[in-house]
């Protein structure tokens, strides 16, 4: 299977972050639109899945992340190797 990601530019930024900073990022939108249904609309996301997300019911889903720019990412971190040897 081929492996292939885009160049890494100069401008691009990234940052981890977290649920909490997803659901900020979503309301600080819904805020900018007026209302949560306004917002979905424009965006193209599912009403009920934002409220759901902002209510802290459901973990936002895939459409909701990047609807403010936030991609699902793999991160290796090294594991000693005490603790690598007894598999995951």
């Amino acid at each position: 299977m081929k492996v292939t990601s885009a160049p890494v530019r100069a401008a691009d930024v990234a940052r981890v972050v977290n649920t909490s900073d997803v659901i900020a990022m979503l309301q600080e939108r819904v805020d900018a639109a007026g209302s949560q249904k306004a917002y979905a609309d424009a965006a193209g996301l599912n009403a009920s899945d934002l409220s759901m997300a902002l209510k802290g019911a459901k973990y936002p889903t895939k459409s909701l992340r990047r609807a403010v720019g936030v991609e699902d990412a793999l991160v290796l971190r090294e594991v000693p190797a005490s603790r690598s040897e007894g598999g995951l």
